[in-house]
């Protein structure tokens, strides 16, 4: 603007925000009369004051063991300080007990680190006030997101006030691959590796939940809040050479103290769309998925805004569908809200039978060709197939038994029709989250570094049958009671 050297860089921006925003607030425990909250503070000052601090992060480093990472809320901390534990008060605690039960373990802090860029350095000296961001290692195991730490000889009066955690809305079975492939692609096969990777994940993931099976002592119990969350931590482990199988997600259920009704969770979602989509997104999560419109805003830019409550059950698999239906448009954000009664049966309403392979061997482009005009193939000419394994998804309802090895018959005779050139449309591919949310009861996702397939749970096609006329005849009599009971 007419001055003779233009600032070059972001110095001008930092001292902008120097010289203009006040300096971040600190909680002062010694009152506001004399160096109150509205007054500035002298690093003496702090020397006084109890150091606590909530936990935001929490981490484990092999050198330097668990850390936490948060911003430091009154007080000082310094290296070689002895700290104590004080637990998140959960609202279900009663008030009485709170106080004797959120105080935990103490420990002795041996380093107090910064992030300087993207490194984390040590700070010399290693000390910090009140209002800074830092990472302390020497933390107790035990501490949780939400906890707060403080000086264990001058200790704070009670835990910071924090928000609680979102708590997880399903869970998947995490166990060794047994399907007839197993071990050919991948180095680390067996269940007691597979269950070490978990319970090592939730040293840094603190969103994850991992507990041993009861039902089957092969298999790892993975609580997560979403598909997207656990597709992600498989993708990880396949890549790390991991060999395994998961189970369809399971929403969990809890049942209300008082009444003893049978809740499950419910989440707000917030989709912004074209205006000529939105009756799409509508019908597709108030019909058979159970939600309900909360809240629809048109602007002036044709986007649409809309606020659904639905059940987490709904939700599964919705992302790839409503991404179809809208031509990529559609964003949407998904919160846990609150547990409400359980919403009863839920349909996507595009439930479709599967094919499944009846035979072991590689695929072939005569085999696929013929199948492509049954439905969709996730399978393409050369890929390994057995028994049990689902490589496409029917046009109809229920299952088909299919040979996708079957070879074109070897013979002397030449003709035109014979010899015409055979056109196979591309094999759908999937993502592990997508199949989380597309596989049926019984089915899993069998994951190796190399591939990502989808097979049925019992590979014997007569297994499979009886169960499915069994589970027929009992739908059947809970129809029938149902309609006794009306009359």
């Amino acid at each position: 603007n007419g001055s003779e050297k233009e600032e070059v860089g972001m110095k001008g921006l930092l001292e902008a925000i120097l010289k203009d925003i006040p300096a971040p607030a600190v909680h002062w425990y010694g009152g506001s009369n004399e160096g109150g909250n509205g007054s500035e503070k002298e690093e003496g000052d702090f020397e006084v004051e109890p150091f606590s601090m909530t936990a935001t992060t929490v981490g484990y480093d092999p050198y330097l063991g668990r850390t936490c990472t948060g911003r430091i809320y009154s007080g000082k901390v310094r290296m070689g300080d002895s700290i104590t534990l004080l637990r998140r008060q959960n609202e279900k605690d009663d008030e009485e007990n709170a106080n004797d039960n959120n105080s935990g373990p103490s420990a002795q802090v041996t380093g107090v680190f910064a992030n300087r860029g993207i490194s984390r350095a040590p700070l010399d000296p290693p000390f910090a006030c009140a209002g800074d961001i830092v990472t302390l290692s020497g933390v107790p195991d035990s501490l949780k997101v939400g906890d707060t730490l403080s000086s264990t000889k001058n200790m704070v009066p009670e835990p910071v006030d924090t928000p609680p955690l979102a708590p997880p809305t399903l869970s998947c079975l995490f166990g060794a691959n047994n399907g007839p492939l197993a071990g050919k692609e991948g180095t680390i096969v067996t269940s007691s590796r597979v269950r070490a990777r978990l319970m090592s994940e939730t040293d840094n993931n603190v969103t994850i939940t991992v507990e041993k099976c009861e039902s089957d002592a092969e298999k790892t119990v993975v609580l997560g809040r979403g598909e997207l969350q656990i597709g992600i931590l498989v993708e990880q482990m396949r890549r790390e050479g991991y060999e395994m199988i998961i189970t369809p997600p399971q929403i969990l259920t809890t049942t209300h103290p008082v009444t003893g009704e049978k809740l499950e969770p419910w989440e707000e979602v917030v989709i912004d769309v074209d205006a000529e989509y939105s009756g799409t997104v509508v019908n597709a999560l108030t019909g058979a998925r159970k939600g309900i419109l909360v809240e629809m805003m048109d602007d002036t830019h044709g986007k649409t805004r809309m606020k659904f409550e639905v059940p987490s059950r709904g939700l599964l698999g919705f992302g790839p569908e409503i991404a179809t239906a809208t031509r990529g448009t559609a964003v949407m954000h998904h919160c846990y809200l609150e547990d409400r009664e359980y919403a009863g049966m839920i349909g996507t309403g595009t439930e479709r039978g599967k094919l499944v392979s009846n035979e072991l061997g590689k695929a072939t482009l005569f085999a696929l060709e013929s199948l492509s005009a049954r439905g969709t193939l996730f399978v393409a000419p050369g890929e390994m197939v057995y028994p049990g394994m689902v490589i496409g998804e029917n046009n109809k309802s229920g299952d088909l038994e299919v040979n996708p090895v079957r070879a074109k018959a070897t013979s002397n005779m030449r003709t035109q029709a014979k010899d015409e050139k055979l056109y196979l449309p591309p094999p759908k591919k999937m993502s592990v989250e997508e199949l989380i949310g597309y596989m049926s009861e019984d089915e899993v996702i069998e994951v190796t570094p190399q591939s990502v397939r989808l097979r049925k749970l019992e590979l014997d096609a007569g297994v499979r049958e009886r169960a499915a006329r069994t589970k027929k005849k009992q739908m059947d009599a809970l129809k029938a009671n149902a309609k006794g009971g009306k009359k």
